[in-house]
């Protein structure tokens, strides 16, 4: 029995390490659902950036006379700064839901990038 208890020990203490909670009181397996939610919250959002921005009437005007690779350029610019952007008014309960549904974060992510698709443009446009 002693042999058993001894054995399992370990295992345990590294079961409990999967639950213990940080310096804020959160728990590890929380902030990496949390850490989840952001990064797919990021790329969906890019991903949306790029279908609104092409979908302006004023992104197809403003674009006509410029490069491919110009275009590209501050699509790029663009869509990275909502991306930085949009995740700020999201909270973290989103982020959770974000990382765990695909139909709320299509909702998330339409909200954050209309929020922020105009002021990134204006921003990189100056």
């Amino acid at each position: 029995m002693k042999k058993l208890v001894a054995t399992l020990a370990p295992f345990a203490l590294v079961l409990t390490a999967c639950a213990t909670t940080d310096s804020t009181g959160m728990s590890a397996a929380g902030t990496t659902t949390q850490q989840l939610g952001t990064v797919a919250l990021k790329i969906a959002i890019n991903a949306k950036c790029t279908t609104e921005l092409n979908n302006l009437p004023a992104w197809k005007t403003a674009t006509k006379l410029m490069s491919t690779d110009q275009k590209t350029n501050i699509q790029s610019e663009i869509c990275g700064c909502v991306s930085d952007k949009a995740p700020q008014s999201v909270t973290a309960v989103d982020l959770a839901t974000a990382a765990l549904d695909p139909n709320a974060r299509a909702t998330i992510v339409k909200h954050a990038v209309t929020k922020t698709i105009n002021a990134c443009v204006a921003e990189v446009v100056r």
